[in-house]
């Protein structure tokens, strides 16, 4: 495969751009899991616990890959997009936030004013998971969360609004959710640009 294959779409906003990378990662995640566990497959287990521990095996290594892939595509995305940031920068108690913008630098410094920090977890599912996030970044009373989840219940939404969350989700799947529900959701390309406009406030508070 080619890398402009990968990461040259010039032409397509921030959400499709992300799909289609995690599509093609997940076409190639699924060819090597193929190679790897093939012989399995082919020459069965003896034992009942032999196919439950493999299967176990290879859920986590799914989650696990799901999960830091997205990380790490979504850096290369903010990258491209030139806004600053940190991931995974450790901050009060050994707190590792997903990402700080426009970094923890910024965020460590008293003197930077809260008001132009921003938090961004990332879940590729929520479910009660999201709840997590809340106590990440105490500087930061708006705490935005990313996710795959296609569709949330609109009781989980409430909470979520209640609680200062603000969802980040892919434009494609903003259908899945109830249409009154839609306009509080903000896509890639909002998100970036929401960041934006808090740096340019910079000769405002500097």
């Amino acid at each position: 495969l080619q890398c402009d294959l990968f990461y040259r779409m010039d032409r397509m906003n921030l959400d499709d751009r992300l799909l289609r990378w995690l599509d093609m990662e997940f076409r190639i995640f699924r060819w090597l899991e193929s190679r790897k566990y093939g012989d399995y497959l082919n020459h069965g287990f003896a034992v009942v616990e032999d196919l439950i521990q493999v299967a176990l095996t290879i859920l986590n290594r799914r989650k696990a890959r799901a999960g830091y892939g997205l990380e790490l595509h979504l850096a290369h995305l903010f990258s491209m997009a030139g806004i600053p940031f940190s991931a995974q920068p450790k901050i009060e108690g050994n707190k590792r936030p997903d990402f700080l913008f426009p970094g923890d630098a910024e965020y460590c410094d008293p003197d930077f004013p809260p008001q132009r920090l921003t938090f961004l977890g990332v879940k590729t599912t929520c479910k009660d998971r999201w709840r997590q996030i809340l106590s990440e970044a105490d500087r930061i009373g708006l705490k935005h969360l990313f996710t795959l989840q296609q569709g949330i219940s609109k009781t989980q939404m409430n909470e979520m609004k209640e609680a200062g969350v603000q969802l980040v989700v892919p434009r494609p799947y903003h259908r899945m959710f109830p249409e009154h529900q839609r306009k509080d959701l903000m896509d890639l390309d909002s998100f970036v640009n929401y960041v934006r406009s808090l740096d340019s406030q910079e000769l405002l508070f500097g």
